[in-house]
């Protein structure tokens, strides 16, 4: 809530400067005339001094002040002052990012102004600060200066993406992915003969009247898993476009699907951010999981592209899966990849650069007015690159370009059949 001062408006001034004038000059020369003339202007002054709020300021409240809604949803803002009947006049600043209904954003209606706001994409936007004009019915007085501006987060929709869990090496207790372990689960092991401390509940009575002999059936255990989704966010590369999605938009999208994707299953997901524009999201599953984790992408500075320092990933245990969303142009993320890899974990690499940024197809599209070779140099960055994801391939971990929810589904499938392959017994 802000108060701005009443103040007289000019016609009041003029109209108290006339009549006196007028009245005083009719009187002091025995013109009638001219204090008739005067009668309009006291009449007016006379108006304005009985129907004078009390008070010496206007309050006027913003609401709501901060709201959180999902993509694609409109907020209406309304701003509402203490002064019933008095005509109320606001113009919203026009922000990147924003549309507003009306178009200009100026609104003028007594007592309370509304005006729709509909972000474009996920982030945190700031409303305002409006500027409001407040007038009393006779036109005499004013209050005019800057409202208390709304703040609007818009989480991130969560897309359900497409293909398996892709887990190789299940290490939790009790989950959904089947392991190698035998144990009480779903997925068949073997069918063996009876021995002393089975249960009997896992007799198998068919195989056991075709053989003439107690035989049951070994499970496998179905665990669960860790799962650390990490966030390149050093540098937001932009695409070709204003409207197309930058490297930070594409990593947005992809946390937000990997982590529904393996929360429903039941697995423990964290979510870690080199560049430190988000706050680390602890491990956790469930459903309220999925709330934390939007809300904290939801959150992260889209302002301007400063230079963050790198932070280091600690406490990752060997058999994490970890998906790494990155634009790979940063040494720094690099070295977190080999190192997360060293540790034992299993490590896919999502590619989050705009995927026609460096492109040849780019050099022709967008030609640079200022002479600059920028977009040569990104076709340079991009084979750079190409080089190291075949030395990442390598060292057996995976690449893949984020494009979508089905951008995982031929690596989880890879993943997924590694799991089932039958292995080779060492022999001592």
């Amino acid at each position: 809530m802000s108060e701005l001062p009443i103040r007289p408006t000019p016609a009041l001034v003029r109209s108290l400067l006339l009549g006196t004038l007028l009245a005083l000059g009719g009187i002091a020369l025995g013109q009638r005339a001219a204090a008739v003339l005067a009668v309009p202007f006291v009449v007016h002054v006379a108006w304005a001094l009985l129907t004078r709020t009390r008070g010496e300021a206007v309050r006027v409240r913003t609401r709501p002040a901060l709201v959180a809604v999902h993509e694609e949803d409109s907020v209406p803002v309304h701003l509402v002052t203490g002064q019933p009947g008095w005509w109320l006049t606001v113009s919203w600043p026009l922000r990147f990012g924003l549309r507003l209904a009306p178009r200009s954003g100026a609104v003028i209606d007594t007592s309370e102004a509304t005006v729709v706001v509909e972000p474009h994409t996920w982030g945190r936007y700031l409303v305002g600060p409006p500027q409001v004009a407040v007038m009393d019915p006779s036109g005499s007085w004013r209050a005019a200066g800057d409202a208390t501006p709304s703040y609007v987060v818009v989480r991130p929709a969560a897309a359900r993406l497409v293909g398996s869990s892709g887990i190789t090496r299940p290490i939790g207790m009790a989950g959904s992915h089947s392991s190698t372990t035998p144990g009480e689960g779903s997925q068949l092991a073997e069918l063996r003969e009876f021995r002393v401390g089975d249960r009997l509940k896992r007799i198998n009575w068919r195989v056991t009247s075709r053989t003439g002999r107690l035989h049951v059936a070994t499970m496998l255990t179905e665990r669960d898993t860790d799962v650390l989704l990490v966030m390149d966010t050093l540098h937001d590369v932009p695409g070709l476009k204003a409207t197309d999605p930058t490297s930070l938009d594409l990593a947005v999208r992809a946390v937000a699907a990997l982590a529904r994707h393996y929360l429903e299953y039941g697995d423990r997901v964290a979510v870690h951010d080199i560049g430190r524009r988000m706050r680390h999201v602890r491990a956790g599953s469930g459903p309220r999981q999925l709330l934390v984790t939007i809300d904290a992408l939801s959150r992260i500075d889209r302002g301007t592209n400063p230079t963050y320092r790198s932070r280091q990933i600690r406490g990752v245990t060997a058999g994490t899966l970890v998906f790494f969303c990155s634009p790979l142009i940063d040494e720094s993320a690099t070295t977190e990849v080999g190192r997360l890899r060293q540790l034992g974990c299993e490590v896919v690499v999502v590619d989050t650069l705009p995927s026609d940024l460096g492109t040849h197809a780019s050099l022709h599209r967008r030609g640079r007015r200022d002479g600059s070779w920028l977009d040569e140099a990104w076709v340079v960055r991009r084979l750079e690159r190409d080089e190291m994801f075949a030395r990442l391939r390598q060292a057996g971990v995976p690449v893949v370009g984020w494009k979508g929810t089905a951008s995982l589904a031929g690596v989880l499938a890879t993943m997924e059949r590694s799991r089932r392959a039958p292995r080779m017994a060492r022999r001592g």
